[in-house]
């Protein structure tokens, strides 16, 4: 979605509906789309009012905006790149969500043990990590170890569909996939034992 001649990254819901988000000109990061954003929001409901919102490998912050958009209480951005940094915090800015986020420049290892360190009590993850790179699962494992989601907490995942991911990983069970051309979303439920 990014480059010239690229669609503008926008918030289709909320009280940010219509903003457009700033997203980088090269084709190094890949927003989430239009469309897979708008089927996640659909799916998840009003559970995202009032929630704590993790977007792990950020990108350009716009799947966090738009939790914050239509009422997430909080929402934490783990992104690594500095350009992607920069462009998260304008966009929290435009959109006026600067007080409700809390934005780490941080590998998403390190970043997923510093909630843990912090006792941080997540309502949903959303994770979008590059494709093909065996990132999905290994993001998948460190979270299962983690007491960072709250009993019922929601983990999803977006991926090529080519990749394969673990259904079942400790405490997360896997209970819903929808498929968007090359992109899947896999739906975890953290579960207390």
């Amino acid at each position: 979605m990014s480059g010239k001649g690229c669609k503008n990254v926008r918030i289709i819901a909320g009280k940010n509906k219509g903003n457009i988000l700033k997203s980088p000109r090269d084709l190094s990061v890949r927003p989430t789309s239009e469309k897979v954003r708008e089927a996640l929001f659909d799916i998840l409901g009003i559970s995202v009012r009032e929630t704590c919102f993790l977007d792990l490998f950020a990108g350009t912050g716009a799947v966090g905006i738009e939790a914050l958009s239509r009422g997430a209480r909080e929402v934490i951005f783990i992104e690594k790149e500095l350009k992607c940094i920069k462009i998260i915090k304008n966009n929290l800015e435009k959109t006026g969500n600067s007080q409700n986020a809390v934005v780490y420049k941080i590998d998403f290892l390190f970043g997923l043990k510093l909630l843990g360190k912090k006792n941080c009590q997540l309502d949903h993850i959303f994770l979008d990590p590059p494709y093909n790179r065996g990132l999905i699962n290994i993001s998948l494992l460190e979270i299962s170890k983690l007491p960072i989601l709250r009993h019922k907490g929601l983990v999803i995942a977006q991926h090529y569909k080519k990749e394969k991911i673990m259904e079942n990983i400790n405490n997360l069970k896997l209970f819903n996939q929808r498929i968007y051309g090359e992109c899947h979303l896999s739906f975890y439920e953290y579960v207390n034992i």
